[in-house]
Parts: structure tokens; sequence; C-alpha cells
């Protein structure tokens, strides 16, 4: 298992298309954020903000806050900034 959120994988897209449900884009990211060991704090945005954006706050293992986002389409990277350290 990867011990950092880089690398991890891109989003992957719905079986029945080529495009990636925001349900499952949600589970996705939480499931790459447990498995680098982070924790997501809160809720993601809400879709009617920004539909074509994944966007949530995440805590490393050490402690610190990311933002966490990704666009709405396959092979998308989960992108990070650090937002305190």
């Amino acid at each position: 298992m990867p011990n950092t959120i880089e690398n991890l994988f891109t989003l992957t897209p719905d079986p029945r298309g080529d495009y990636v449900t925001w349900s499952g884009g949600k589970k996705q990211i939480r499931s790459a954020l447990r498995m680098a060991g982070w924790k997501a704090v809160g809720l993601f945005r809400p879709r009617r903000e920004n539909k074509n954006e994944f966007s949530i706050m995440a805590k490393d293992p050490r402690g610190n806050m990311f933002h966490i986002k990704a666009d709405r389409k396959p092979n998308a990277q989960i992108q990070k900034l650090l937002i305190t350290g």
C-alpha cells in the first residue's frame, strides 16, 4: 500500500460509459485517502457549486491539513494543496 497520496491512481470511468459519476468519484477519492493513511475531514463540496470538480479537506498521518481535489473526468489526477503544516 502506498504511504503518500501522490501516485495513488487516477479516477476510473463508470462501466456504463466514459464518465465519472458523482457518487463513484467520491468513493474513489475516499478510498485513495484511506489507502494512503489519510483521513477525510468533513464533506465534499456540494455539486451545485462546481459540478465538474471533486473537492474535500483531508489530514495526513502527521496532522497536516490538505485540500484534495480532482476533475470529474476519467483518468483525472487527484491533486493536493497544503493548507496547514
